[in-house]
């Protein structure tokens, strides 16, 4: 029996300006910027964040990570780096806004984030369909201080797996748009 993710959501008591949209389509293009591949992440037409590369030696289509946080922020109410990116801080609360939407919890996301990418050049981008239980745990370690540390392993391996397929639809495209329904607790690769 498959369990669904915990349908919590962290900003139901602030106005619709502070809370994560329950529905939006982002637009992940390739680009190129002297001579290097890059992505420029658009939603409505309206450019999100800098355009991004792969900043390494390597080129893995780091470009593409964003789609982690947009996924997180979709399937687990959670993402600091998306409340960032689309201006949905909680600064009517400025305790929330500074300890769940500030600097510490941005770089535990992406901290959360480099550690799944390179977990996932192990582990085939993660086609297996698991995560390990030691970086699951070690996640959970991550993010006790913040208002996700009520979501289960499960609920952050759901989330993970759904990120990688969409990434993996990302690179193989090299590029497309993605929908995200945070109502659904689902996200969808559309082209």
């Amino acid at each position: 029996m498959v369990k669904k993710l915990q349908n919590i959501d962290f900003d139901s008591s602030f106005e619709e300006k502070e809370r994560l949209p329950k529905t939006f389509i982002v637009d992940f293009k390739e680009v190129t910027i002297d001579g290097e591949e890059s992505v420029r992440i658009t939603i409505d037409g309206t450019q999100i964040g800098d355009v991004i590369d792969d900043n390494s030696y390597e080129k893995d289509f780091y470009r593409y990570h964003d789609v982690f946080h947009y996924t997180f922020a979709t399937m687990l109410d959670w993402s600091p780096c998306t409340r960032a990116m689309l201006g949905r801080k909680r600064k009517s609360i400025p305790l929330i806004d500074e300890c769940e939407d500030g600097a510490r919890a941005t770089i535990t996301e992406e901290a959360i984030s480099l550690i799944l990418f390179n977990e996932s050049k192990r582990t085939n981008l993660f086609k297996s369909g698991k995560v390990s239980k030691t970086i699951l745990r070690i996640i959970k370690q991550m993010t006790e201080p913040f208002e996700v540390r009520v979501k289960t392993e499960l609920d952050w391996e759901k989330a993970i797996l759904k990120g990688y397929e969409l990434f993996r639809e990302l690179v193989a495209n090299r590029g497309g748009k993605i929908e995200f329904n945070k109502i659904k607790r689902e996200a969808y690769y559309i082209g």
